[in-house]
């Protein structure tokens, strides 16, 4: 069975409709045939909106998101967003039982999208991993796969308010395992693990 037929009918028919649109990006993707089944943590840079809907196309497998949870409050979106497969979370403080909730949904097979940065880099580059990242990553013990977009902040970054057709091209890298640094679950390792998404990340060409 493919991962398009095992998809949701929703998300199947979202799933056809950004393709439509990023048929007129050119969209190109390299790696495809490194995207894991079972759980996995996808991990990728973070330029634009367009992100998460271009990398959710890329590996052409159901996926399910993070949002802040202030995104949530309007009646319309609190409906909508959970129908897409988007989680809340609460960057403002310790969303424990956010992250116990990602970290269970991966240990279940489910892959989840994850921008180690945490916001859109202003320039475009990659920027650098927030901790939470590598907690989650750590504490659900699955592959992560690192992607890396490109065109989409030529596309829509944040400085820009007009969508401009320019081409994209997403990268996906081979799946890895994250390994402890010596010093155990301390801050400093923490923030290694992270980093390494990024180093991963950035090497993807």
């Amino acid at each position: 069975m493919s991962a398009f037929s095992e998809m949701g009918l929703f998300y199947r028919l979202a799933y056809n409709v950004v393709g439509i649109e990023l048929f007129f990006h050119r969209i190109r993707i390299e790696g495809r045939e490194n995207v894991p089944k079972g759980g996995c943590l996808i991990v990728s840079n973070h330029v634009s909106f367009m992100d998460p809907t271009t990398v959710g196309w890329a590996v052409a497998r159901e996926l399910h998101y993070l949002a802040r949870k202030s995104l949530f409050k309007p009646p319309f979106w609190s409906w909508f967003l959970p129908i897409c497969n988007v989680l809340p979370i609460d960057r403002d403080a310790n969303d424990i039982s956010g992250l116990r909730r990602i970290i269970r949904m991966l240990k279940e097979g489910h892959a989840v999208l994850l921008f180690p940065e945490g916001t859109r880099s202003t320039d475009g580059t990659p920027g650098i991993a927030e901790v939470g990242a590598s907690l989650i990553a750590l504490k659900a013990a699955v592959p992560i796969l690192p992607v890396r977009v490109f065109g989409t902040f030529e596309s829509l970054s944040r400085h820009t308010k007009r969508l401009r057709f320019h081409p994209i091209r997403v990268v996906i890298g081979k799946p890895y395992l994250p390994v402890i640094p010596e010093g155990g679950r301390s801050k400093d390792s923490f923030a290694a693990v992270a980093q390494e998404m990024m180093e991963r990340i950035s090497v993807l060409h």
